[in-house]
């Protein structure tokens, strides 16, 4: 049990760090555009997320934490950040958007267990995880 909450751990830990980085857009503010939202859109197609996530989507209630730039082969990716009102802590989503808005991949921390979105390979989940290691 405890080796399943050990990357959550580290994903709560690196929160606040995310959160002090006040570097790019809210992840609300490019989700207002079509690029984002279909890279969102097709990250998504084929999975089963929580309730929560599909009700940000509608509403782009979140915490208003900025997005970060991640450099990826010689590129600059962008990683954005939304969690579960009322039970953030439990609940979170890391976002990776490719340049140019063509692609997504998210991971997903939710009631103590890892889901990658998107289908990310190493290379993607090495880059979010770099991201929140800023």
């Amino acid at each position: 049990m405890l080796a399943r909450l050990i990357p959550v751990l580290l994903l709560l830990l690196a929160a606040p760090a995310f959160a002090a980085d006040d570097k790019g857009p809210l992840l609300s503010e490019l989700m207002k555009q079509k690029g984002y939202v279909y890279a969102w859109d097709s990250m998504l197609s084929g999975e089963t997320p929580p309730s929560w996530i599909g009700d940000y989507a509608k509403t782009l209630d979140g915490p208003p934490v900025p997005t970060i730039p991640v450099p990826l082969d010689g590129e600059t990716y962008t990683l954005g950040f939304i969690c579960k009102a009322n039970d953030c802590e439990d609940n979170q989503l890391y976002v990776l958007f490719a340049p140019g808005q063509r692609d997504a991949w998210g991971l997903l921390a939710s009631d103590g267990k890892i889901t990658w979105l998107g289908r990310p390979g190493e290379r993607i989940q090495d880059a979010i995880r770099s991201g929140l290691r800023r």
